[in-house]
């Protein structure tokens, strides 16, 4: 393979430089849904989660069950009571617990139930309004796990990166995925009574018996650790660029919880006292419970997670990368010989979550690394270029 010529690798390295890591950290969009397996229409909630994976990449589902009298094995009471304040009933969708222009006397818990067939176009209108803005903040996880105690410790850390004012406090939520068991698990389903047909994404549903026998439940919220409104961490009410706090919390996880399907999501949350316009979801992070120690040794090695989509490459892709730790890191644009093309960074990173897109239809085809340092250790990504 021939290496790119200077011209190229000029162009590159410009476009990468003028675009600094820092600059763009990563926002995620909190998604919680009000849905019970007493709901025969909330078995829309898991098929718009999965629409949400592929098409909103950078969300975080929360499956909130609800049970009036005692009808939910997943519901929890204390939750469900506070979420009156958001939720107008099942399915529907809260964004950030945002308050959108459009519905300025209620927090818009969002229904895509009427009219169904352009159900996730209104819901995709309301995401689209916050999918893609720079966040105050980053967060970050830490978090260690007692395999014979079955208690958890998170450490959630908000890492500002704008000026600004307001009540800010932190929290950690448990969800556990394919959860199933007797009866009382299975979801009630309408099967759309009256379609013939219907839109591509409901026909799983129409297909299926009333209720679903055996249905798997995905995402749901186990324990609000710091309470829905969060914890105070000693967050002034002004705030300045490059300041952190952290706040951490433990659980003990039930014996019926299955641990390897638990992740934790951190959140910096601001609080006020009117719930529909004063409350709101800063940003959020998620990780997969860590629960054996070769895991812990291989989370405590690798300072970074990087992810490059898509790849191979063919003319734009994306550069993820979350760092764990504040440290100082380096990166630089290696070649297929191994030798060192350009240095691309060398600063000080906050623990968080980064993006970076750029424009690789000035390199040839062939195979390129990233070689990421911090003081201790070292982290290569191998991109594929092929047009």
């Amino acid at each position: 393979m021939k290496l790119i010529n200077t011209a190229k690798l000029l162009f590159v390295i410009a476009f990468l430089s003028s675009n600094t890591f820092g600059q763009t950290p990563i926002k995620r969009v909190l998604v919680e849904e009000s849905t019970g397996t007493w709901c025969a229409s909330c078995g829309y909630g898991q098929i718009y989660f999965d629409y949400l994976e592929i098409n909103y990449p950078n969300t975080i589902p929360v499956a909130i069950h609800t049970g009036p009298g005692g009808q939910d094995p997943m519901a929890i009471l204390s939750v469900e009571l506070y979420m009156t304040s958001y939720f107008s009933g099942s399915p529907t969708f809260l964004f950030d617990r945002k308050n959108f222009p459009n519905n300025p006397s209620t927090k818009p818990a969002i229904s895509a139930s009427n009219t169904w067939e352009h159900g996730l176009d209104t819901l995709d209108s309301y995401m689209d309004l916050i999918y893609n803005q720079a966040p105050l903040a980053t967060v970050g996880i830490n978090q260690s796990y007692n395999a014979s105690t079955r208690e958890i410790t998170v450490t959630v850390t908000s890492n500002f990166i704008q000026n600004t004012t307001g009540n800010f406090r932190l929290n950690c939520f448990i969800l556990e995925d394919e959860v199933t068991g007797g009866s009382e698990y299975n979801q009630a389903n309408s099967n759309f009574s009256g379609w013939t047909g219907g839109p591509s994404y409901l026909q799983a549903l129409i297909n299926e018996s009333n209720p679903i026998v055996g249905y798997t439940h995905n995402h749901v919220l186990r324990a609000m650790l710091g309470n829905p409104e969060g914890m105070t961490a000693s967050i002034p009410t002004t705030v300045t660029s490059g300041s952190n706090y952290s706040k951490t919390f433990t659980y003990i996880l039930p014996s019926g919880y299955d641990e390897s399907n638990i992740s934790l999501v951190g959140l910096v949350q601001r609080y006020g006292a009117d719930a529909v316009n004063d409350r709101e979801v800063v940003n959020a992070n998620s990780e997969h419970l860590n629960i054996g120690a070769a895991n812990i040794s291989e989370i405590d090695q690798n300072f970074i997670d990087i992810s490059v989509y898509p790849n191979p490459v063919t003319e734009y892709s994306s550069i993820e990368f979350k760092i764990k730790n504040s440290d100082n890191i380096s990166c630089e644009l290696i070649g297929s010989n191994g030798q060192v093309m350009k240095s691309l960074f060398n600063d000080f990173f906050t623990q968080g979550e980064y993006k970076l897109d750029f424009n690789i239809t000035s390199l040839d085809n062939g195979m390129y690394f990233l070689k990421f340092n911090n003081s201790e250790s070292t982290i290569i990504k191998k991109i594929i270029v092929q047009k």
